[in-house]
Order: structure tokens, then sequence, then C-alpha cells
């Protein structure tokens, strides 16, 4: 379904770049060439493009909620 698709992006984001007691986080630029990377495979194209679109509003909540 298109709510899981956009789940699986915000929520691999999210993991990537936050810290966990058995990794460092990865910087924003890391975690979205790894996700373009696998658009195609392990996401919807179409949907990493329109999350990179809205990068800065995603940004500015990311920052409001990051612990």
């Amino acid at each position: 379904s298109i709510e899981g698709r956009i789940v699986a992006i915000a929520e691999v984001f999210d993991a990537l770049t936050s810290k966990r007691p058995y990794k460092k986080a990865w910087s924003v630029d890391e975690a979205l060439s790894h996700m373009r990377e696998q658009a195609g495979k392990h996401f919807d194209p179409q949907l990493i493009d329109l999350f990179e679109g809205q990068l800065d509003e995603i940004m500015k909540v990311y920052s409001t909620y990051q612990d």
C-alpha cells in the first residue's frame, strides 16, 4: 500500500540518521545516498523523489522531535 511505502521511507531515514546503542548516526547526506541507491529495490523511486523534494520541511519536523 502507499501508506506502507511512505512509512518505510520515513522509518529508515529516522533509523539511519539517529544514534543507536549499536551504531552512530549517519549524516543526512549519507542516509539519502543510501536511500537513492535502494530506490526501485527497497523503496518506491517516485516516493524517494518526493521525499527529497520536501526535505527542508522534513528536517524542520525531524529537528523538532529529534529526541
